[in-house]
């Protein structure tokens, strides 16, 4: 059964040169060619295929000691904007490594040490509800042992957003900071950004205010039970407070598992693989590609009825790392959707098995992006519930809840 996306790419939202992603070797090994387009790309060198561990230590401590450095300050540039570096010596005999470029890109805690940060951290510790209102969705998905990327999702209401004219233009600032707490009230992860929206006619603006506004952000937590609290405003006492739980399980590479399930309305066309890959570097964020599409996760789990319906979830099957010839690995996966007040099942479509692309092997991540099986439910409270099993008898489940109307 073939997901109705597929695997790769995305657009290059800056427009940059390709000189910014390193050429890849094209005589190793896929793996291999990953190590060599990052140490390239940053300035490094790979040691690889030899038994001489000693002489690889003494290539690296030579090089640490033994070198010259050389730096300069870049002149200002727009937020985004990426340029290439390539550095040349006129001496012989040198080797030069150097990064292939750099981006302009806005710092995971944007807001640390303001008295921004300071005011909305000590919001989100009081007692005090917020004023302004909005939708949140925090699907995780693994990306080391114990480690999980959490991709926030909210729908923030345009009350938010307070215009001022400045130079001509009409501007609004939304500031955002989300703290994870652990049981304890420790800090568990953090991340501060700064929504900034502008236009130079009312009638924009006016349009603006019609929607509810979509934003996303992207951090990482250790596995783990967190208490998520998001607070947003444009200053002054007018702000919003979101919270909600989130546990991320323990999870090894040796284990099958389930990521999160991340709802959607909508998935839209990428370009190709590479230019995933300069999206990623620049943006520090990582997108949802299934095949040649990208779902966009949702900050809302309420659906209208006949709407577009989706959901993206990765399957961690590590069988796929080193898979045996003599028995191909196999992966089904079962939806089935309940009634949230009664446990009552409303469908089920039965196990179906998912066809494995053939350059899966090495790689134990399987990305796939699915319709909601929502057609013929009436307006209600519902649960998704997702199984998955392997040839190898392994077993897992992840659930979401949404509502229909």
């Amino acid at each position: 059964m073939p997901a109705p996306f597929g695997l790769p790419g995305r657009q290059n939202p800056y427009n940059q040169s390709r000189d910014l992603i390193p050429k890849f070797p094209e005589s190793t090994a896929v793996n291999q060619q990953v190590m060599y387009m990052l140490a390239d790309g940053t300035g490094g060198f790979v040691i690889h295929n030899t038994n001489d561990l000693l002489g690889g230590l003494q290539k690296i401590g030579k090089d640490q000691n033994e070198y010259y450095s050389v730096g300069y300050t870049p002149p200002e540039s727009e937020e985004g904007s990426c340029h290439v570096l390539k550095v040349k010596v006129s001496r012989g005999g040198a080797t030069v490594r150097a990064r292939t470029g750099y981006c302009y890109a806005k710092p995971r805690d944007l807001l640390q040490g303001s008295p921004v940060e300071k005011t909305l951290e000590s919001r989100a510790t009081s007692t005090q509800k917020g004023k302004l209102d909005a939708a949140m969705q925090i699907p995780f998905f693994y990306t080391s042992p114990n480690v999980a990327r959490v991709n926030l999702a909210m729908e923030i209401e345009p009350e938010a957003f307070k215009f001022e004219k400045q130079k001509g233009k009409f501007h609004a600032d939304v500031n955002v900071l989300g703290i994870a707490y652990t049981p304890d009230g420790k800090v568990g992860a953090r991340f501060s950004d700064t929504i900034k929206v502008e236009f130079t006619d009312k009638k924009d603006v006016e349009r603006f205010n019609e929607n509810s506004v979509h934003y996303e952000n992207q951090f990482e937590v250790a596995s783990g039970t967190y208490n998520l609290k998001v607070v947003f405003g444009g200053g002054g006492e007018n702000f919003g407070k979101m919270e909600m739980p989130l546990v991320v399980d323990s999870h090894q590479t040796k284990d099958f598992g389930l990521s999160g399930l991340a709802l959607s309305r909508q998935a839209r066309p990428a370009s190709n693989l590479d230019l995933s890959l300069d999206a990623s570097l620049i943006e520090d964020r990582t997108p949802l590609l299934v095949g040649n599409m990208q779902v966009v996760p949702s900050g809302t789990n309420v659906f209208k009825i006949g709407d577009p319906a989706l959901f993206y979830f990765e399957i961690y099957e590590p069988l796929l790392v080193s898979p045996d010839p003599q028995k191909p690995t196999a992966v089904g996966i079962q939806m089935r959707v309940l009634d949230r007040k009664t446990g009552q099942q409303k469908s089920d479509t039965g196990l179906m098995r998912l066809d494995l692309p053939a350059d899966k092997t090495g790689n134990p991540v399987i990305p796939i992006g699915e319709k909601m099986p929502v057609n013929g439910l009436a307006p209600g409270s519902y649960v998704l519930e997702l199984s998955a099993v392997d040839t190898a008898g392994q077993q897992t489940k992840r659930s979401a809840d949404f509502d229909l109307e």
